[in-house]
């Protein structure tokens, strides 16, 4: 690297007065007699980030039923897997069976009222044709038939719902998976819409986090390792970012990431803690700068000279690397910084 000294001319001054250039403290002008800066150069880094949340199912359903009732039969307990459509559970269906039946009757009664209807109809055309019916007969033979075709349309339709509620005395699997929850015994009184079974899906797991603006470059499909949270343990396993969200949470500003583990391997529970490494797949281009450039007070920043002048530049430290630091911001290669910058020299406190 480039090294130059700088000296300041009007030290002797700057001293008598009380007072440094721009208004800067003796003491800050008078540091500056002999000031030293190293140049900015490119470096390349591979960018890599961890996510540190709780590993959830794949999917998770809280499950019950839409009607109350008491609960007559128990089929699945805690702990059973079950396919989507097995029946888990189900309700005293004695009510609604005996309203089905009566639907059922009241659609063969409906439909038997409009054959006779239908007939009557056929009947009223012939005498109308032969004229030995008025026309007053035929609208009310007309009217009939009318209603006949709506007594069935209203039947069925009730029958329709008679057949849904009982439906609904009987709790089904939405999704295949495990019964992580429910109840132990039959028996009780079930409110409508109150959950009793928690069915998760563990054949995936998946950890939910976020990342910074800056941090864009995490995209679906990268690699992501993934090591246990419990204590003691040194299970690793290979997962994959499954979902990057492209727009920033309002309330946080950063980037929903989501990963991916399949298989749920040991050492790697649903609602246990882990962490995700996940690395850049080439390297970027950044800058690197003495580390002792580097203020780290009140944000982190680097004095550079140009033109005549210092100036405080804000900047992201990235990590470090020996006696240099990887940084990103509002600098280029070939810039000078200053080491071991004095408080106060280029508008700094």
């Amino acid at each position: 690297m480039l090294r130059r000294s700088f000296f300041v001319a009007l030290l002797v001054g700057s001293v008598a007065f009380g007072c440094g250039e721009d208004g800067a403290p003796a003491a800050v002008a008078a540091a500056t007699a002999d000031i030293r800066t190293m140049v900015v150069e490119e470096a390349a880094w591979t960018p890599t980030l961890t996510l540190d949340g709780t590993l959830d199912p794949i999917a998770s359903v809280q499950l019950g039923f839409d009607v109350p009732g008491r609960m007559d039969s128990l089929v699945a307990h805690r702990g059973a897997v079950v396919n989507k459509g097995e029946v888990l559970a189900s309700l005293d269906d004695s009510m609604p069976r005996a309203q089905t039946a009566q639907a059922e009757a009241g659609v063969a009664a409906a439909e038997a009222q409009l054959a006779a209807g239908e007939a009557s109809w056929t009947r009223a055309q012939q005498l109308r044709v032969a004229g030995g019916m008025s026309d007053q007969q035929y609208k009310d033979a007309e009217a009939g038939i009318l209603a006949g075709r709506a007594g069935v349309d209203q039947a069925r339709a009730a029958l329709v719902l008679a057949r849904t509620h009982l439906a609904n005395h009987t709790l089904r699997a939405p999704i295949s998976g495990t019964i992580t929850n429910g109840p132990d015994n039959v028996g009780m009184m079930i409110g409508a819409g109150t959950p009793i079974f928690l069915l998760e899906d563990l054949s995936a797991l998946q950890l939910k986090g976020s990342v910074s603006e800056a941090e864009g470059w995490v995209t679906e499909g990268m690699a992501a390792t993934l090591s246990s949270g419990a204590p003691g343990s040194t299970a690793s396993a290979q997962g994959a970012v499954s979902r990057v969200i492209p727009a920033l949470d309002p309330a946080t500003r950063r980037l929903p990431v989501e990963v991916r583990l399949d298989g749920a391997p040991a050492g790697f529970l649903a609602h246990g803690y882990a962490r995700a490494t996940i690395s850049a797949t080439a390297p970027m281009t950044v800058l690197a700068v003495p580390r002792a450039a580097i203020v780290a007070r009140p944000d982190f920043s680097v004095v550079r000279w140009r033109e005549g002048a210092y100036e405080r530049v804000a900047i992201e430290v990235l990590t470090e690397e020996g006696d240099r630091t990887l940084v990103r911001g509002p600098l280029s290669a070939g810039d000078a910084v200053v080491l071991y910058p004095p408080a106060g020299l280029g508008g700094g406190e």
